[in-house]
Formats: C-alpha cells, sequence, structure tokens
C-alpha cells in the first residue's frame, strides 16, 4: 500500500524544461554545431530526437532551443499542421495576415497567382514565403511529432504540400538558415518516412535513452539539496534512489515528490527510516506509470505483449517476428499488426536499431513478473 506521501503538497512538473538539466552533452554539442554549420553555409535540415514517453525529449528540446536563442536564432514553437496549413504557421510566427483565395482567384501584391482550384500550390507557395520573408536564422521546434502520421497526419491534398515543406527545409532550400528541431516517440522517423523524409545525417537523429549515472546522480543532488535543503552528505539517497529510477527522467521525479515532502516532514535530516518511506512511495508512483502506460491493453494483450520478453534480459532487445509471432497466437494478423503499433505509440515498447525492447529495466520487470506467465 502507499503511503501518505502519494498525496504530495510538492509539485514537481514532469513535463516541459528540466529545472534542472545534466547530461545529453553529446546530443547538444552536435546541435550547437549544426547552429554554427547552418548559419555558416546559410541553409538548415531537420534535428529528430526521439524515444520513448518519459525519457526527456520535451527538456532537451528546451535546452536545444536555449542553445538557438543564445546564438541569436529567432525560434518558434509549432503544431504539426503548420506544415500545410499557412494561417497556422503565420500565427506560430508572429507575421502579419497572409493573402487570401478572393473570386477565384490569389492575389499576392498586384499579381494574380493561380485560380482557386489551384489551393494546394497556394499553400506550399504561401508556406514557403513565410520562411523565406526575413534572412534571419529560424529555428521551428515540434514536439510530438509521431501525430504526424497518426491524429495529425495531413488530409488528402495537403500530404503534397506537407512533403513538400518538410523535403524543402530538410534539404536547406530556402536560401536562410531554418532549422526544424523536432522531438516524437520512436515511431517519429517512420512518420517522417511517409512524408517523403528516409535519411538524416547520423548527427541529426537522435535515439533518446536513459540519462548516464553521473547525469542521475546531478540531477538527485540538486533536487535534494537545493530545493529540499537536505542537511549532510545526500550520496546514500541518491545511490539508494538511483538503483530504482534507472537514470529515466520521469522517473527520477516520481522519486523526487515524496523525497522533498519527507525532507519537510524531518526537518531536513536524512534519516533511514524516511529514505524508506520515499523509496515505497516512489515505487507506487513507478507502477502507476506503467499502468497508465499499459491503460487501454486488456488483460490479455498484455500477456501476448509480455511473453515474448519472458527470457529477455532487461534493457536487451528481440525481433518484430518474436513479437509477431507471440501476438498472432491470440489474434489476427491485422489486429496483431494494430497492437503492437498502439504498444510502441503507449511507450510499451520502444524501437531500438531494428530491434524492440521495453525501455526501462524495471518496467520490463514489471511487465514480465505480472503478464508473461499468465
Amino acid at each position: 500500500m502507499r503511503t501518505s506521501l502519494s498525496l504530495s503538497s510538492t509539485f514537481v512538473f514532469d513535463r516541459g524544461p528540466a529545472k534542472y538539466f545534466h547530461g545529453r552533452k553529446q546530443i547538444l554539442h552536435d546541435f550547437k554545431e549544426l547552429l554554427k554549420y547552418s548559419t555558416r553555409n546559410n541553409r538548415g535540415t531537420t534535428f529528430l530526437i526521439q524515444g520513448a514517453p518519459g525519457a526527456g525529449k520535451t527538456a532537451l528540446l528546451h535546452e536545444c532551443e536555449k542553445l538557438a536563442r543564445s546564438a541569436k536564432w529567432k525560434t518558434a514553437n509549432i503544431d504539426p499542421n503548420a506544415l500545410w496549413e499557412p494561417e497556422i504557421l503565420r500565427h506560430s510566427l508572429s507575421r502579419r495576415k497572409i493573402p487570401k483565395v478572393v473570386s477565384g482567384s490569389i492575389r499576392i501584391g498586384t499579381k494574380d497567382i493561380a485560380d482557386a482550384e489551384l489551393k494546394v500550390e497556394w499553400s506550399q507557395l504561401t508556406i514557403l514565403r513565410l520562411l523565406q520573408s526575413t534572412r534571419k536564422p529560424l529555428l521551428l521546434k515540434l514536439d510530438e511529432a509521431q501525430t504526424l502520421g497518426t491524429v495529425n497526419a495531413p488530409h488528402p491534398g495537403q500530404d503534397g504540400t506537407a512533403a513538400n515543406v518538410l523535403r524543402t527545409i530538410h534539404n536547406g532550400d530556402l536560401n536562410r538558415p531554418v532549422l526544424l528541431l523536432v522531438g516524437g516517440l520512436g515511431t517519429t522517423a517512420d512518420s517522417f518516412r511517409g512524408l517523403g523524409i528516409s535519411r538524416f545525417a547520423s548527427e541529426c537523429l537522435v535515439e533518446l535513452g536513459s540519462l548516464s549515472k553521473e547525469a542521475e546522480q546531478a540531477v538527485l543532488r540538486d533536487w535534494l539539496i537545493k530545493d529540499g535543503r537536505a542537511k549532510g552528505d545526500p550520496t546514500v539517497w541518491i545511490d539508494a534512489i538511483a538503483q530504482e529510477t534507472h537514470g529515466w527522467p520521469q522517473h527520477i521525479l516520481s522519486y523526487v515528490k515524496p523525497a522533498l515532502n519527507q525532507l519537510s516532514t524531518d526537518k531536513r535530516v536524512m534519516t533511514t527510516k524516511g529514505l524508506h518511506a520515499v523509496l515505497e512511495a516512489g515505487r507506487g508512483f513507478r507502477s502507476e506509470y506503467y499502468e497508465h502506460r499499459a491503460h487501454g491493453f486488456p488483460e490479455e494483450e498484455r500477456q501476448s505483449i509480455a511473453r515474448p520478453f519472458r527470457n529477455i534480459p532487461p534493457g536487451e532487445g528481440i525481433t518484430l517476428g518474436e513479437i509477431m509471432a507471440s501476438l498472432t497466437q491470440e489474434y489476427s494478423e491485422g489486429k496483431s499488426e494494430e497492437i503492437f503499433r498502439r504498444a510502441l505509440a503507449k511507450g510499451i515498447i520502444d524501437a531500438r536499431s531494428g530491434r524492440y525492447a521495453v525501455p526501462i529495466p524495471s518496467m520490463h520487470d514489471w511487465l514480465v513478473s505480472r503478464y508473461a506467465d499468465i
């Protein structure tokens, strides 16, 4: 049973910028070099960060955005439909109104550009004109981009516009430094491939995993000392919590919440009893997170997903064929494919270099222990 610490009076947000950010040094170095290259060569491309839920993608996007701003780039957050709807992009860029279709023609300045039937071409032209309107370097930040392949996919007739806009940005053909900074689940690169972006520079496609041990310890230390104002050496608490969080940013926050409350209760003293209470409460939050990820999957679907991982060490991957072999024992091929895609989208499994794994060791143990042998 969860302790009373579950009803925390301390708010620790698990979305958006990280209050204490450490690690990801190589990724940030590569992005900073890309900013320099793009400015120097007057061109841009796409920088894609993908990974399972809770890996810290949104926080990393924010750190990249900070680098762009410090380099004097203009930045704008965009939704997926800004890639094919000019008015949405205009609003994101805080630009003045764009030309409208009037009386069967499109007028830009003093020229009639096209008939109304060519609205798709007009949308492409207008979006590209918006992106080319100044010479100042521009960073477009697009989070949750995996939805380009699902709920935010362009409608028929708009997919050509989206593909053309993405291709123009990706190939650096705007005669201006424009970078599209993208974050999303492990299916995001597939969504881009569906719109014609099949190749990324090696430094521009990031498969985000856990924090390094050093970075994880630094984050925990900051929370305990700066926010919790813990008295004494926090090493014992840090090591104990890190044994349970596995470098996963979302899990770190799950344990931070009860830790801050416990420190407040114990007048900032880190006791052994207090640590046990923190670990118990953190495990409760962690289990709730796994249940949230698996919400919508009936028990029999969870069993079919879990069985291929029964004899696989946590963190190691298996093939798509092994997963499908388990699913097709109970379901049709079409239904099995649908379950697999949902499991990817919900972060129960994660794509890793052509293989698939349960992304967090403790989540692997949770899934296998509860469902693999039923």
